[in-house]
């Protein structure tokens, strides 16, 4: 290029291409590095995120074991305590102290007839173990009482002696 006579004049460089085109390529290469990175991290964030639910797990079962070896060693600091071990052998192996009288009492579903000695056995009473127990119950109340009332009869005969009148 040639100077013009007049003075420094200095010219535009013409561009080859526009600035959007080389954009467009530079952005393309740039979502492809970060698609790129997030495919090589993302397995990683998901197993360690996965590995940490795991730790806080297995925190509550430690916790959950070491409350479990708490109770239980309160309870074998129990078995030193002799008013424990006195009324765990009451409890449970029905020890009596000598000139004490032990009692036991039975479930009566499980005991027939009546127990020796009672009143029951005495007068040859037996409980009624057939039908339901309202008829069983009204059964023990005719008993008690000591009445005898007509069942057939239902009590309308007093009704029907009224209506007469």
């Amino acid at each position: 290029m040639r100077q013009a006579p007049g003075g420094n004049r200095i010219e535009p460089v013409q561009l080859r291409g526009s600035w959007l085109a080389s954009m467009s390529w530079r952005l393309f290469v740039l979502a492809g590095v970060i698609v790129l990175a997030a495919a090589v991290v993302l397995p990683s964030l998901r197993a360690y995120f996965r590995q940490q639910e795991e730790l806080a797990d297995l925190r509550a079962d430690a916790i959950a074991a070491q409350e479990s070896v708490d109770d239980l060693t309160a309870d074998l600091a129990r078995w030193n305590d002799p008013a424990y071990v006195e009324a765990q052998a009451r409890e449970r192996l029905a020890f009596v102290y000598p000139g004490e009288t032990p009692y036991r009492v039975i479930d009566p579903e499980t005991v027939e007839g009546a127990a020796e000695g009672s009143v029951a056995a005495e007068t040859g009473t037996s409980i009624e173990e057939t039908g339901t127990w309202y008829t069983r119950l009204w059964g023990s109340v005719e008993e008690a009482g000591g009445a005898q009332v007509d069942a057939g009869d239902g009590g309308t005969a007093a009704s029907s002696t009224k209506d007469a009148d």
